[in-house]
């Protein structure tokens, strides 16, 4: 029996590798020893940070300086992937660093929650790779929409994602994956930023191709995501739901089995002629 096409599991190192290239390969190697299918990095410059930033400028600027990936880091992790067998991904935050990205002949990019509605981010990257990954989060429906329409005509996946950390499982709002369906995207993941595994499970009943979660070895580690990330043995539960899920999902319109055949043969007309 066919089943239907395989969810992605992506796994988001963000900045819990804290900028240490042992680490990072490290979870690299994890994340490839527990099943997931590609292992995503943040190409962020901390020279790029806005100064009309609304936040703590110069804490967030120390912390993207410590974790910011060097062109000469990007070469490395890409071949670390390779040697585990587990592709690599990257969120680009910055139009300068388009060029950069499209020369490590990635044909498939990240677009943060953040960069949803950034028109002439968009434009360029739809120029420099086949497919688009965006995740919308903090944006509101008619924003969405603008975006869906600009890219139409592209490949691109849409996540759904709650731009909260973490998310409350009564606030994962996974209907909103229906909700993008129904605005003529083909196709749509989850970006999941919930404690735990509960969410992802259900979201993967639901149609979608991705699933997104951040990795981290060890929850008392240093770094602002590293309390709300999935370890790896939870990501090996959630690689193992998914193909159990795939299965039970089976195909939309199946054949019917031997065995119901089987049945048919005896228990159609056992209460007499009822046509």
């Amino acid at each position: 029996m066919s089943y239907n096409k395989k969810i992605k599991i992506i796994a988001d190192l963000s900045s819990n590798h804290m900028g240490d290239i042992g680490l990072a390969k490290l979870m690299i190697q994890k994340a490839a020893a527990a099943g997931v299918d590609c292992v995503k990095v943040q190409s962020w410059q901390a020279d790029k940070l806005s100064k009309s930033f609304k936040g703590d400028y110069i804490s967030t600027y120390e912390r993207h300086k410590k974790t910011q990936l060097s062109d000469e880091n990007h070469f490395e992790l890409i071949g670390w992937c390779k040697k585990n067998n587990i592709e690599f991904l990257t969120t680009c935050f910055d139009i300068d660093r388009i060029d950069f990205l499209a020369s490590l002949g990635l044909k498939t990019i990240k677009v943060a929650s953040s960069d949803c509605t950034s028109t002439t981010l968009l434009k360029k990257l739809m120029n420099n790779f086949e497919t688009i990954l965006v995740s919308t989060g903090m944006t509101h429906s008619e924003e969405i929409r603008k975006t869906i329409k600009l890219l139409k005509g592209h490949d691109f996946i849409m996540l759904h994602c709650m731009s909260i950390y973490p998310t409350p499982l009564n606030q994962c709002n996974l209907n909103r994956i229906n909700w993008l369906k129904k605005q003529g995207v083909k196709r749509v993941g989850f970006s999941d930023h919930s404690l735990g595994i509960e969410a992802t499970m259900a979201a993967m009943t639901m149609g979608i191709e991705i699933i997104e979660k951040h990795l981290t070895l060890d929850r008392t580690l240093l770094g602002k995501d590293q309390q709300m990330s999935t370890t790896p043995d939870e990501f090996a539960k959630i690689c193992q739901w998914r193909d159990l899920c795939q299965q039970m999902l089976g195909d939309e319109n199946p054949s019917l089995s031997e065995d119901e055949i089987n049945l048919r043969s005896i228990y159609v007309g056992k209460w007499g002629d009822n046509e």
